[in-house]
Formats: structure tokens, sequence, C-alpha cells
């Protein structure tokens, strides 16, 4: 019987390990080359944007921090890449659903809390049928992210995306 690697360092006597490591490395090389997906897209429209409104529904928040969402305040992501500008801002009580005693659900309010469903202007450019606000924030319905303007900050999701009229 055969030895697996001989003495010199070959498998079977045929092949050297260090050539088999040298071409393993190459192919995972080569591999990774072919499967690198482009991270940075190429936009476009960037000299042509178009006006976008979308509407930012943040939930359950205080009433005095929903008070402070102005029509014409400028807002950004938390990160400090703008966003757009408030178009405006409607500020309902905030409700949750609660089970009785009974098994039935009732709808009540949350003292103190509210849903603001901040409506925002901007100028995006577009790529692949999505719009990016400033060529770098993405706007997709569901997205999460922190919003802050001069006199507030809040967490909302995205629930509509339109082109402006």
């Amino acid at each position: 019987m055969r030895k697996f690697i001989d003495e010199n360092g070959r498998v079977f006597g045929k092949v050297s390990v260090v050539d088999i490591i040298v071409v393993l490395a190459a192919a995972v090389v080569v591999l990774a080359a072919a499967m690198k997906k482009n991270v940075v897209e190429q936009i476009s429209g960037a000299l042509n944007p178009v006006p976008v409104e979308y509407t930012v529904e943040a939930r359950n928040i205080r009433v005095s921090v929903a008070r402070l969402l102005r029509e014409g305040d400028y807002i950004w992501l938390e990160s400090g890449v703008p966003a757009g500008q408030i178009t405006g801002v409607e500020i309902r009580d905030a409700e949750t659903v609660s089970q009785k005693a009974d098994g039935t659900y009732v709808i009540g309010k949350i003292e103190s809390k509210a849903d603001a469903f901040i409506t925002v202007l901007a100028n995006c450019s577009v790529s692949n049928g999505s719009y990016y606000a400033d060529r770098t924030f993405a706007l997709n319905v569901n997205q999460e992210q922190k919003y802050v303007t001069k006199y507030a900050a809040v967490t909302g999701t995205i629930g509509r995306i339109a082109a402006a009229r």
C-alpha cells in the first residue's frame, strides 16, 4: 500500500502539497473576484433631480416631540445626510390594541403619546427605478431610519413614496 504523502512531500508521489495549496489559493481569488458585487452603484440623473414626496411614520412618540416637527423645516438622517424638507405634519393620538378579560380586543389611546405622519419633499436622483435623496439615501417603503430636525429627533418608517406633482 502506498503512502498518502511520500518523503518528498508529494501526494501519491505525483503532486506536491505546496502546488495544491497554490492552486487552491488562486481559485479562491478568481472566485472572489468573479462573485464580487459592485457596492457603489452608479446613480443616473444627478444633473436632473426629480422632486419626490414621501411619508415618514413616527409612531408612539412623545406629544411634546411631535409638536416640534414643523412644516418648512429641513430633515436629515441621524448620520447627517439631508433627507428633504417637511411639507406637512399630521399628529394623531397614539393607539394600542389591548385584550379585555372576556377575550375581546379594544383599541385604546396611549396617554401622552402621539403618532406623527411627516410628509417630506426631496430632490432625488433616479437609478434602476429607485429614488436616492442627496444621491446617497435610498428611499424604500418600510425602511426604518432615525431622523432629526433642528428641534426634534424621531425614529420613523417610510410609508409612501411618490413623484411629486
